[in-house]
């Protein structure tokens, strides 16, 4: 009995330590200022939101749909455990649609997949019971481009974002949300980010967030 107990506290230590290794940091000054204005602003009720980092956080929004009940909720740097963070200032909009996008900063800081995309079911399972008439989309990370992106600070790979992707669209259709494959969208023949859709192989180019909106809009999603 006694050498199970020890086994069992071993294996509890050895889960700890663990999760302790993963970088679930996301509070920064930019991450904190932000949250801090959104939650000053009125909420708007039954918006539109688009919910994620700096790739989210760059959209003009409001300009490239077209209509102004449309929230950019996007904060550059920001990864799963920062969103799951400040669902509540989202939540208090009762979104009428919810589009995110996270997980490309996770993988540069080493996170394994099933750690995202459990953060993603308990945001969605709570999205789902604190707004339930919330349509819910979850946005494939998208591809980077090998020979533009500085790998001095972004080491994530096409492979790692295309293996989160397929755990992400499981997960998806596991939790009864729709998955939307904006990734094959935006590649090129060489299965890369299409150049003329990037100005540093990672972020959006004034061109990527039209053929975006374009792809959400060919789905009806919009």
């Amino acid at each position: 009995m006694k050498r199970i107990l020890t086994g069992v506290l071993l294996l509890l230590s050895a889960g700890c330590l663990h999760a302790q290794q993963v970088d679930s940091t996301y509070h920064n000054y930019l991450y904190d200022s932000r949250v801090a204005y959104f939650r000053q602003l009125p909420a708007v009720n039954k918006a539109v939101v688009f919910w994620g980092d700096s790739i989210t956080h760059w959209g003009d929004w409001a300009e490239l749909l077209g209509f102004g009940k449309v929230l950019n909720r996007g904060i550059a740097g920001d990864n799963t455990y920062g969103l799951k963070a400040r669902m509540d200032e989202v939540l208090r909009h009762q979104p009428r649609k919810l589009f995110i996008l996270i997980g490309t900063n996770d993988i540069n800081k080493k996170i394994p997949s099933g750690y995202i995309v459990a953060n993603y079911r308990r945001m969605i399972r709570e999205l789902k019971a604190q707004s339930p008439a919330t349509e819910v989309y979850v946005q494939s990370v998208f591809p980077v481009n090998d020979q533009l992106i500085g790998r001095q600070y972004y080491t994530g790979t096409n492979a790692q974002i295309l293996a989160l992707n397929k755990a992400l669209q499981q997960m998806a259709a596991a939790e009864q949300v729709t998955y939307v494959d904006v990734h094959s969208h935006l590649l090129d023949a060489d299965r890369q980010l299409d150049a003329r859709y990037t100005y540093d192989g990672l972020h959006l180019s004034g061109m990527g967030y039209l053929a975006w909106v374009q792809y959400l809009r060919q789905q009806r999603l919009l």
